[in-house]
């Protein structure tokens, strides 16, 4: 999932200890504006979809709504 959604441009970190393998986490480097915010979800939805996960809703849609 993280090779695909640095080929898009986004660099997300993997778990660490015994979360390795199991989640991902997003970080930031000071202030995120909303087209930032929306890219990253939208590049992690993709991935995740493209992987075979089954997604409830659509998270890209959900943010606009309240960043817009």
């Amino acid at each position: 999932m993280r090779a695909i959604v640095k080929k898009m441009g986004v660099v997300i970190a993997g778990g660490q200890d015994h979360l390795k393998g199991k989640i991902f986490r997003i970080g930031s480097m000071g202030a995120v504006s909303a087209p930032e915010l929306i890219a990253t979800l939208g590049a992690t939805q993709y991935a995740l979809k493209k992987l075979g996960y089954k997604t409830k809703g659509d998270g890209v849609e959900a943010a606009c709504e309240v960043l817009g």
